[in-house]
């Protein structure tokens, strides 16, 4: 039976259940790969979409969803930022592949010269030498961190760094409560005040508060957890539940230095941990950080105990000298910004 291959340019041209049926099935699938993540980065960010999809019968079984970033003059073809995506399918799985790989070289066009698969699973591996053969470098220049939630929460506690541990005792001795906010426009844009100043203090670019309504769309997957002391809000945590990965991540942050006081970031992430180990889910994600061990995040995060994860990446250039300048300019523009700091 033949497959045939569709060019998809909006996530409202295809059928929402059969696409997430396609996630659910697939074992790399996970929530960054759903309909509802695609429609929020698109409406949300206004990114272009330019997805490929592969049916059997008229019926989707293996997809590639991808967006388009700008890189100055030319572009890159991304599976997905934000988020994670790559190639997934529910059967069919070498010849899908090799029809996806196909639909996204068709679709790198024009001042697209770069494509890139940015995977959360580390079985992605499987697919390694099926995309070396076809011009894929892979890299690591991030890593996850996730805390094994079967543990139970005392194994959790004891394996924290004793630093995380007397944060959390500290804590404890204010009036506090950790509460779950709903997912509505309000909380939401509270929220967003206190994660622009976040990203602001750390020197990173905000997404626009257009992405975060969007989220509310997905508010049986979206949790929000705000500390109080004294009845007023001492820093936000804002989760995605990635019920394909049996996984919750924390996913954005609006705790603010004025919020170190009241040891939020350790009463929201031992909040959290302990509600997902509730809810059966068996890892927790503390996301992502630059693999150094001298990094300030890289630090904290392992100080919860969280195990780092190498978040594997391919890439391929269009055409193959591409790569290597893509790389070079990378680089020039890294020791342009280490020259800024030390000014």
């Amino acid at each position: 039976m033949s497959l045939e291959v569709e060019h998809i340019d909006t996530i409202d041209a295809v059928n929402r259940n059969q696409w997430n049926n396609v996630v659910e099935q697939s074992g790399l699938g996970c929530v960054f790969h759903r309909y509802e993540w695609l429609r929020a980065v698109e409406e949300g960010l206004g990114r272009e979409p330019r997805h490929v999809l592969v049916s059997k019968k008229g019926n989707p079984i293996a997809a590639l969803p991808n967006f388009v970033t700008a890189l100055g003059p030319v572009a890159q073809l991304k599976s997905i930022e934000p988020g994670y995506g790559g190639p997934i399918a529910m059967t069919d799985e070498e010849r899908s592949l090799e029809l996806l790989l196909d639909g996204v070289a068709d679709r790198c066009d024009g001042r697209i010269l770069f494509n890139q698969l940015r995977t959360y699973d580390q079985g992605y591996v499987r697919y390694h030498n099926a995309l070396r053969e076809r011009g894929y470098d892979v890299a690591v220049r991030s890593c996850r961190f996730a805390l094994d939630l079967t543990r139970g929460w005392d194994a959790i506690l004891e394996g924290m760094h004793s630093e995380r541990r007397r944060g959390i005792r500290r804590g404890r001795e204010t009036d506090f409560e950790v509460v779950e906010e709903p997912v509505t426009a309000a909380v939401l844009s509270t929220f967003y005040d206190d994660y622009a100043r976040v990203m602001d203090r750390v020197g990173m670019e905000a997404f626009p508060y257009s992405f975060l309504a969007e989220l509310e769309r997905l508010e049986d997957r979206i949790t929000i957890f705000s500390l109080r002391v004294d009845g007023s809000r001492r820093g936000m945590y804002l989760y995605i539940s990635d019920d394909e990965q049996a996984t919750f991540q924390h996913l954005y942050t609006a705790v603010t230095e004025d919020h170190f006081e009241y040891h939020a970031p350790e009463l929201l992430h031992e909040h959290a941990i302990m509600w997902a180990i509730d809810r059966e889910y068996e890892t927790y994600e503390l996301r992502g950080s630059t693999p150094d061990f001298r990094n300030g995040v890289f630090s904290f995060k392992e100080y919860f105990g969280a195990r780092p994860i190498p978040l594997l990446l391919w890439e391929r250039g269009r055409p193959a000298p591409a790569l290597p300048a893509l790389n070079l300019g990378r680089t020039v523009w890294r020791r342009f910004r280490a020259s800024r700091d030390d000014e």
